[in-house]
């Protein structure tokens, strides 16, 4: 991958996008109905305690509530799943959405109704009295775990503030006046503590979304100066300094090394100008990568200095490392040759000269010399051409292959 394919593929921006309510919301409300499907059954231990009492009661109609309440928790368990599909998946949700806010509210509506039925009954009965109290505690923490999420208080608040106000002022349940301003002060204090949540909730989320994104941000940023700090930007190679650490875990493992030098580079740069050197200096380093995916995808390149590359071949499957090292070479050169572009100027002309050695990953030095010497006796044998030393005793012999 060369340095503008890496910038291409980094995400990153410059400044962290902006986080609008719409996202806060989304992630509020996919997190507020995860919990309410993960705690759902538990609103069944007040509607069973309920159950008891009224078998003790004989109260009929609160019988017909408590099975209207069962009903609900169920609509209200396969809404929000229903709801939660459609939001993960990026679908339209309104009509599901209107379904469980229309469930949510008939909740609070049914625990309206069942406390309005006992609490005219309350005198000297524990069994009345623990309802009513029962039926209360579990709005009021209902609301309270669901403070966050407005789409989830508000509608089974103000379904059962709505109850409340209907019973009492319309169908006129006897109540004191005392219950009376107790009701009406319990459901607006409900309803501002549930507003302060919900807010204090969307800051946290949106702080909590700006951490995400910082967190990844960074992670980015170190996979990044990571990459950078171990490849050549202009070519996306190995830099020499990674080179050398690679080859230094590879102990004694039979690594053939190949150097490349693009021919004639300064009378490049002096006639078409540095630019065009860095363009040409690019495209054989590309060239090389292409190459080595072919024909030694282990291979390990990296520009050493200049217009100098460096390939290292540890563990060559040939039998004959040194024939198989000047096979890949001569792929090389080869395909530097019959390097051109439309922009490039007419006469411009890209070869390269190689010198390759054989010598294990722990004898680097002598082998980089080698290989060293086999390229500029390539050069002065003409160019466009591969030398291979002899892994005897660094002897520059015949070149293998000329152009």
């Amino acid at each position: 991958m060369t340095n503008a394919e890496y910038q291409d593929s980094y995400s990153g921006d410059p400044d962290i996008a902006a986080i609008d309510k719409a996202e806060v919301g989304r992630k509020l409300l996919i997190d507020g109905l995860e919990r309410r499907i993960a705690g759902q059954f538990s609103v069944f231990i007040p509607v069973g305690v309920i159950g008891w009492i009224a078998s003790l009661t004989d109260n009929r109609a609160l019988w017909i509530f408590l099975g209207l309440q069962i009903i609900s928790q169920l609509a209200i368990t396969a809404s929000s799943q229903w709801l939660l599909r459609a939001i993960k998946a990026g679908q339209k949700s309104t009509i599901r959405k209107n379904l469980w806010m229309v469930a949510e509210a008939s909740s609070g509506i049914i625990w309206a109704a069942m406390m309005l039925d006992v609490g005219t009954l309350i005198g000297g009965s524990d069994a009345v009295l623990t309802t009513w109290v029962t039926i209360l505690v579990t709005m009021v923490v209902s609301v309270l775990l669901a403070a966050p999420i407005a789409g989830i208080a508000f509608p089974l608040l103000g379904g059962f503030t709505a109850a409340v106000a209907a019973g009492i002022w319309l169908f006129g349940k006897d109540f004191s006046s005392f219950a009376e301003l107790a009701l009406a002060f319990m459901c607006i204090a409900l309803f501002i503590l549930a507003k302060a949540v919900n807010l204090q909730a969307h800051k946290s989320c949106h702080d909590g979304i700006e951490v995400e994104r910082l967190s990844q941000r960074l992670a980015e940023e170190l996979r990044r100066t990571s990459w950078l700090s171990q490849h050549d930007r202009m070519t996306g190679l190995l830099n020499r300094s990674a080179l050398q650490e690679r080859i230094a875990e590879l102990g004694d493992i039979p690594t053939p090394l190949i150097l490349l030098d693009i021919d004639h580079f300064k009378q490049i740069n002096d006639s078409y100008g540095h630019g065009q050197g860095d363009e040409v200096i690019a495209a054989v380093s590309a060239c090389i990568t292409e190459t080595l995916d072919k024909t030694a995808p282990d291979a390990l390149a990296a520009r050493w200095g200049g217009e100098e590359f460096i390939i290292a071949l540890p563990e060559c499957n040939v039998p004959d490392h040194q024939a198989d090292a000047a096979e890949i070479a001569e792929s090389l050169r080869s395909a530097v040759a019959k390097l051109t572009h439309q922009d490039w100027p007419a006469r411009l002309r890209v070869t390269g000269s190689l010198g390759v050695a054989y010598g294990p990953a722990s004898a680097f030095s002598a082998t980089f010399k080698s290989a060293d010497s086999a390229m500029y006796d390539a050069k002065e044998q003409g160019r466009n051409r591969i030398v291979c030393a002899d892994d005897q005793n660094g002897k520059v012999i015949k070149p293998a292959r000329a152009a």
